[in-house]
């Protein structure tokens, strides 16, 4: 699969308005936007919760069967993209009024709950498909979504899916197939459905547990618990693999992904490694504002780095399957479009932009004269397609940071937010700021040739087999570095960290804030005791290096990047200033390119926009952004000087090169600088 650019195409009202001629007019007009603005593939974006729509199936898809034929004329692909289990429900006004404001991307159409108990499907009534709340054994409600899902693991839910999946490619044209949320949306509250209750039978030997039973709910001492963690990320799995072979030979298909690493992904069973079992190309919603707006505490504003960390996982799972990885960023002004495709290229990613005007609290009015994805994304795409050597090569991977998912799955350590995904972001973190370019791994090679070095950052629990190939890899020659609570038994400490929550059975799961937010139980924000042992590098073994304070500490991190910059693959170019910039390296046929991407940014908003908001969701209309805290100089040691690409500065940048050391002066405000030297 190719590389892409890729822009949402939204559904809205008018548009159901259809055959209409003005609708089919707005079609037309769209794509040539589209075309103007280099977008190889438009995704749609509306009608999420599909199963609402099913009165207009066939309206629905002749609509999205000539959106297809318009973008052919121009060479742009549609994929569609929609929820395959989720549903809108509600029993109140207030429950209406919810979803219709704060749900508005969905199109948040419901039947009624006097419909929706007579919906079938192919003679297989819907409602028999929900999911079941773990504690009440009732029916499963998401506040957030107003909504109920439908089980993934039900195997009438998952033919009848793949039945309407083949009729949507049929009707439709489209060329991929984006089918989210086979994931557990209210964390480990579900699911109790017969199904899932059965596999846990068949893995374990017992019946669910009621939550009162403390021995089991939360215990990651008790195997059985680990089953049940492991059942829910392989529902996901056997869904898409389900999907995939029902679909036609080499046809897209894609989910949703947010962090597959953190432990949200953990409770709520989503992982790309599991997608991509059926899947054929990985995503990662970098939901919230990109780059974020630090001074509205109700959208979500998480840093650059953050977003850097957790493609980092996503690429080593596409690696790992040998397909393509694709990030989802929302703006709505150029300088957030810029930002939002720049930090899917400093890891070779696919950019998907998207405009998210139905989470912005305005009336249509309003609405209707903002900007389009074909009128910001522009600048950005037409760069990357004039300028296909800076982005063909294959990331770097100086160094190995190894993602111990025996840590993450199943150590209670996994599911904290101070615990292991602590460490292992800032590994990477520190990393990405020293310019030593790291792959995330899921394994250790067998010798020392691909990775030079291995990282492992509070890997608390390993299975045999992989501290057996860890072993190898040291013999073969491989140096691993590792800090914090870790399982190997070369590494003396005194960790003992918890490995289940003292609290009452409600306290351990996850709640719905203010009717919106998914809130942690509070136990997973408890704050973890810091190291007891000396400040001091151990080396248990040849090619071994320890230390038994978390990274996260901050202690070692000198000497760790020292460590790492001795053992790290050596490349022709290095760099040696470069404040305030994240960096990746790239090599390919045409050369070496360094990517340095701004961490850190000023932005402001319309600030009359934001007052007239009638809700606040997720995002603002961000129009100011520019970088702060970086260095005006960048200096790389090499022996050939680079070629500079500034690509959203219009001043030029000015290169000297002395002793073997080029200075690249800057224009100021730089956000984004690619040096390539070529082969």
């Amino acid at each position: 699969m190719g590389r892409k650019r890729l822009a949402g195409w939204w559904i809205g009202w008018e548009d159901l308005n259809w055959p209409n001629l003005d609708t089919h007019d707005r079609i037309r007009a769209r794509a040539e936007k589209m075309s103007k603005a280099a977008v190889t593939s438009a995704v749609i974006f509306g009608t999420h919760f599909r199963w609402d729509f099913l009165p207009i199936f066939e309206l629905l898809h002749d609509y999205l069967a000539t959106v297809a034929e318009e973008l052919g004329q121009y060479g742009i692909e549609l994929i569609d993209h929609h929820s395959v289990n989720l549903i809108h429900r509600y029993d109140t006004r207030e429950e209406m009024r919810h979803v219709m404001l704060h749900s508005g991307p969905h199109l948040p159409f419901s039947p009624s709950r006097e419909a929706a108990a007579t919906w079938e499907y192919k003679g297989k009534r819907l409602n028999d498909w929900r999911m079941i709340d773990v504690k009440t054994r009732d029916i499963l409600y998401f506040p957030q979504y107003a909504g109920e899902g439908f089980c993934h693991r039900n195997p009438e839910f998952i033919e009848a899916y793949i039945d309407y999946a083949k009729k949507l490619i049929a009707d439709t044209g489209i060329k991929g197939l984006m089918a989210d949320d086979s994931i557990h949306y209210m964390h480990f509250n579900s699911c109790g459905c017969p199904h899932c209750r059965a596999e846990l039978k068949r893995r374990a030997g017992i019946d669910l547990p009621p939550i009162e039973d403390q021995s089991f709910w939360g215990n990651w001492d008790n195997p059985a618990w680990k089953h049940w963690i492991d059942l829910r990320f392989d529902a996901c799995a056997d869904f898409q693999k389900a999907l995939a072979a029902a679909l036609p030979e080499g046809f897209q298909l894609m989910s949703c992904g947010a962090s597959g690493a953190t432990p949200n992904a953990l409770e709520m069973g989503s992982d790309p490694r599991k997608f991509l079992e059926g899947c054929t190309y990985t995503n990662l919603e970098m939901s919230g504002n990109t780059p974020p707006y630090k001074h509205d505490p109700v959208t979500v504003n998480r840093t650059i780095v953050h977003d850097m960390i957790n493609a980092s996982h996503h690429q080593a799972a596409a690696r790992e399957k040998g397909v393509r990885s694709y990030g989802t960023g929302y703006g709505f002004t150029e300088p957030s479009a810029n930002i939002i495709w720049a930090v899917n290229k400093v890891l070779d990613a696919d950019c998907w932009f998207c405009t998210l005007k139905a989470r912005l609290g305005l009336p249509d009015h309003i609405l209707k004269t903002l900007p389009e994805e074909g009128d910001v994304i522009g600048n950005a795409f037409h760069f990357e397609a004039e300028h296909p050597t800076l982005f063909n090569g294959e990331q770097v991977g100086q160094v190995g940071v190894f993602f111990s998912y025996e840590t993450r799955n199943h150590t209670c350590f996994g599911n904290y937010s101070n615990g292991y995904y602590k460490d292992y972001s800032r590994t990477l973190e520190l990393l990405f700021q020293a310019g030593i370019s790291p792959h995330t791994v899921f394994a250790f090679p067998q010798g020392a040739k691909d990775y030079p070095v291995i990282i492992l950052s509070s890997a608390l629990s390993m299975t045999p087999e992989e501290e057996k190939a860890m072993r190898q890899y040291v013999a073969s020659g491989g140096k691993v570095i590792a800090t914090g609570p870790i399982s190997v038994s070369e590494c003396k400490h005194t960790w003992n960290l918890p490995n289940h929550p003292d609290v009452e059975p409600l306290a351990f799961f996850s709640t719905i804030r203010d009717g919106v937010w998914h809130q942690p139980a509070k136990w997973v924000g408890e704050k973890l005791p810091a190291s007891t042992d000396p400040d001091e590098w151990q080396t248990p073994a040849e090619g071994l290096y320890y230390h038994p304070h978390r990274i996260s500490e901050g202690t070692n991190n000198e000497e760790f990047l020292s460590l790492c910059r001795q053992y790290s693959k050596k490349m022709p170019i290095e760099v040696l200033e470069s404040e305030g910039y994240l960096i990746t390296m790239f090599e390919g046929k045409n050369g070496i390119t360094v990517h340095f991407l701004a961490a850190d940014y000023d932005t402001d908003i319309d600030h009359h926009l934001d007052e007239i908001r009638f809700h606040r969701s997720r995002v603002n209309y961000i129009n100011k952004v520019e970088p702060i805290g970086v260095t005006q100089t960048i200096r790389v040691r090499s022996e050939a000087a680079p070629q500079i690409f500034t690509p959203f500065d219009k001043a030029p940048a000015q290169l000297t090169k002395e002793n073997g050391v080029c200075s690249i002066s800057l224009p100021q405000k730089t956000s984004y600088v690619i040096l390539h030297f070529p082969a």
